[in-house]
This record gives C-alpha cells, sequence and structure tokens, in this order.
C-alpha cells in the first residue's frame, strides 16, 4: 500500500497543533484530526483509519494515551521529537499500514513534522503573548 492512500487519524488537544500537523503531513496522508476521545468514537463510527497518531499523557505516568481502548493497534512505535520532549505515539490499526509504523524514515518525517508543528504553534502564542503587552 502507498503511503499517500493511507489514512492518518491526529489526535491533539490543541487546536493549532492539529492544523499544523496535518498541513505538514498532507503529502504524505489523507489526514484527520480530533480533539478528544468523543470526537475519535463518533469518527470512528463512520470513518477507518489505518493510522493514528496521539500524544502520550504525561499525567497518568507516561502509559495512556489520547486513543480510546477500542482502536486495537497492530505496531505501535513511540516518538519523541525534541522541541518540547513530549512523547507520541504512532500506531497502525491494520496489518496493511504495520510497515508504515514501524518503518524508521516514516518515524523520523512524522518527528520532523511534530517538531515544526510545535515550533510554530509555540511561536505563534509568543507572539500572541507579546500583542497581549503591548
Amino acid at each position: 500500500m502507498k503511503v499517500k492512500e493511507l489514512s492518518l487519524l491526529i489526535i491533539n488537544e490543541d487546536e493549532g497543533m492539529r492544523q499544523q500537523l496535518a498541513a505538514l503531513v498532507s503529502g504524505r496522508y489523507r489526514s484527520v484530526t480530533a480533539a478528544a476521545p468523543e470526537q475519535v468514537t463518533s469518527l470512528l463510527a463512520s470513518k477507518s483509519f489505518d493510522l493514528v497518531l496521539a500524544p502520550i499523557l504525561e499525567s497518568t505516568g507516561g502509559e495512556e494515551t489520547d486513543v480510546p481502548r477500542r482502536i486495537e493497534g497492530v505496531t505501535v512505535s513511540a516518538l519523541r521529537p525534541g522541541v518540547t520532549g513530549r512523547k507520541y505515539e504512532f500506531r497502525s490499526v491494520n496489518q496493511e499500514a504495520s510497515g508504515c509504523a514501524s518503518n524508521p524514515f516514516e518515524r523520523v518525517l512524522l518527528e520532523m513534522a511534530i517538531e515544526c508543528a510545535e515550533m510554530s504553534v509555540n511561536q505563534v502564542k509568543r507572539i500572541i503573548e507579546r500583542d497581549a503587552m503591548f
């Protein structure tokens, strides 16, 4: 299966991060974004996905993700971009996409996309904070 044919569900509570990340990976994946587990549940009722990308929640000891338990993963990889150090889970949902989730090249490309998105979101937040001060 070609990478462009794969669908990627991006789960993140930060709207700016979701939009930036979806834009950055749009050349490689058909991506859909969701903010919360409730949105994921409704999306899963109407669509199927090949891959899921979600941050690992630090508040639960780093063991839980925003991905609901009903999304079973065939292959799970941990990603840790350098900007914020926040961990992400990259999970293939079906066997056809499992090679993509375990491919080191794909993981590096996603880590770079996450870093770019995090830097963009952080920069926008800084600009907004500075404007609010003046």
